[in-house]
This record gives structure tokens, C-alpha cells and sequence, in this order.
């Protein structure tokens, strides 16, 4: 078995920076590497620095790296079924949280998981760029982990596995299965229209 990481570059003749063609979220992480605090701190300030409705930045990031307290917390109460049993081996979890209130009012949910979810993609977009690896969780135990964390008036959005890397040597034989599995998205057609109406 290799141990050399996958790599599944997107299937495009589109000319796309590597950072978004290259992206692709993995399972399978090497359990030796240890985030520092200056990768850290870049993870954060790309979080903070997203975009927003009216620059309301209704999000929060808590990010926690491998063998706290609260992480191994998280890993052992607040991860849905596969995910807890890869995720543990990342190095750190990005938790984005959305506020549900603004000004002690109920917030426009629809811009707010928006604006959420934009900070996050930059969060891995900066991941990526740092030469990490980074893996959505939306099988997670909300309730759970907001109870961990001890958030009022914020809803859990995501999960981010982050970490670099591993190989399939040594992996199960499920999760070489997902790993190997090739990237695929819907044809063209189906996900965007240019210069026309919706067919």
C-alpha cells in the first residue's frame, strides 16, 4: 500500500487556482502532526476576515486542537456515527457556531448560515493554502457540542476536521474504500447557466 497521500485534482478543463481544484476533503489524517499556535492564529483571522451582510459578522469559530479537554470532549460526544471514527485523528476541529440574535432580536437565519458559511470555506480555503487538509462534519451532535462549549444564543453550523494528511498504510478497509473512491460532481448543466435563463 502506498504512502504517498491521494491526491484527486477536480476533473475540469476549466484553468482553476490550485487551491480550489486541488481541494478535497480526506478522512484520513496523519496522527503525528500538531497544529502550532501561528497556524492557529491564520485559521482564525481568515475566519474573521470573511465577508458579511452589512459586515454583521454573525459567526463564531472555536477552534480546538488534538488532546485538550474539550476536543477529545467533542470527539467523544458530539461526532455522528463514521465521523468518530476518523475525525479524532485530526489535529484540530474549526467548531463554526451562527449568532441568532443581533441587537437582542432573532437574526435573519438565511444571511446568517450564508455568512457562516462563507467564513468557513475561507477558513479552508487559508487551511489549504497552509499546506493542511480540511473535511466538513455535518453529521455532528449539535446539542452536544453547544452544551460542551457553553454557547447561548449561537446554533452549531459545521464541524472542520483539519490536519495534515496521511497515507492508506495501515487504514481499514473502509476507509481506504472512501479515500480511493474518485471525486464526482453533478454535470454542468445541472449546477450552473451562463448568459441564459433556467432550463
Amino acid at each position: 500500500m502506498t504512502s504517498e497521500p491521494i491526491q484527486k485534482p477536480a476533473d475540469t478543463s476549466a484553468n482553476l487556482h490550485p487551491l480550489v481544484g486541488e481541494r478535497w476533503s480526506p478522512r484520513i489524517f496523519d496522527t503525528s502532526y500538531a497544529l502550532d499556535q501561528n497556524q492557529t492564529l491564520s485559521l482564525a483571522e481568515a475566519f474573521r476576515w470573511s465577508p458579511s451582510s452589512s459586515n454583521e459578522q454573525p459567526w463564531h469559530v472555536v477552534l480546538l486542537h488534538k488532546e485538550t479537554a474539550l476536543f477529545e470532549e467533542v470527539s467523544a460526544t458530539g461526532l455522528g456515527g463514521f465521523n468518530a471514527s476518523w475525525a479524532p485523528n485530526s489535529s484540530a476541529y474549526a467548531i463554526v457556531l451562527a449568532d441568532q440574535k443581533l441587537d437582542g432580536n432573532p437574526r435573519d437565519m438565511d444571511k446568517t448560515y450564508f455568512d457562516a458559511g462563507l467564513a468557513a470555506s475561507q477558513l479552508v480555503t487559508q487551511a489549504e493554502a497552509m499546506g493542511l487538509r480540511a473535511h466538513y462534519m455535518g453529521g455532528i451532535n449539535r446539542d452536544e457540542i453547544l452544551k460542551t462549549l457553553q454557547g447561548r444564543d449561537r446554533e452549531v453550523v459545521c464541524v472542520i476536521a483539519i490536519g495534515k494528511q496521511g497515507s492508506l498504510a495501515g487504514q481499514t478497509d473502509e476507509l481506504i474504500a472512501r479515500e480511493t473512491t474518485p471525486r464526482e460532481r453533478k454535470d454542468p448543466a445541472a449546477v450552473y447557466t451562463i448568459d441564459g435563463v433556467l432550463s
